[in-house]
């Protein structure tokens, strides 16, 4: 059997089943069945009708999404943030904003966003570190709560890390409308 064929026997038995038929005996399944159920039934029409329409066109099937907005958060979200008591990643805090909105609809925050901006304020600054260069907290981003602290990788080596405690976090999260207004202007360019 081709992977077509697969595909419409599939969706055939879903139909069959969103209709309330067993496809295995083409019997009316009982009443209080779970595939008699509204939401149910619906959805295994949706998920045929999907089927159908990659059997129709020989494999192919494209899914017109809408446009994504420019990250943008609102207040609700931000409360839903999952502030750390331990110091985290600019990564793992892009990650936390980034969880907030619907990936669907809206760009993703971009990490060196944040980064960039503690920079252009001061708060990080380039140092050269084994020749490569690195943003390292200044005395005032360390007064706001960023720090560096010595971890160890996933391969078990050594590194020296910047990273965000509590403060630092409830810093970043005060001034995301500056942020998000920067991720904008990189993501025009």
């Amino acid at each position: 059997m081709t992977e077509i064929e697969t595909i419409a026997r599939a969706q055939m038995y879903l139909e069959k089943l969103a209709k309330g038929v067993n496809p295995l005996t083409d019997t009316e399944v009982n009443e209080n069945d779970v595939v008699n159920n509204v939401r149910i039934s619906r959805c295994l029409f949706y998920v045929s009708g999907i089927l159908k329409q990659i059997v129709d066109n020989k494999g192919k099937f494209k899914v017109e999404m809408p446009d994504r907005a420019d990250y943008t958060v609102t207040p609700e979200q931000l409360k839903q943030f999952a502030f750390s008591e331990q110091p985290i990643s600019v990564s793992e805090l892009t990650k936390r904003l980034n969880d907030l909105v619907n990936p669907l609809y809206v760009k993703e925050l971009k990490r060196g966003v944040i980064t960039d901006w503690l920079t252009e304020i001061g708060l990080l600054s380039d140092n050269i570190v084994n020749n490569k260069t690195r943003k390292r907290p200044t005395a005032q981003g360390m007064n706001i709560g960023i720090i560096t602290e010595e971890r160890t990788n996933q391969y078990g080596t050594p590194y020296e890390g910047v990273f965000y405690n509590l403060n630092a976090q409830h810093f970043i999260i005060d001034n995301i409308d500056t942020i998000i207004e920067q991720n904008r202007q990189k993501s025009s360019k």
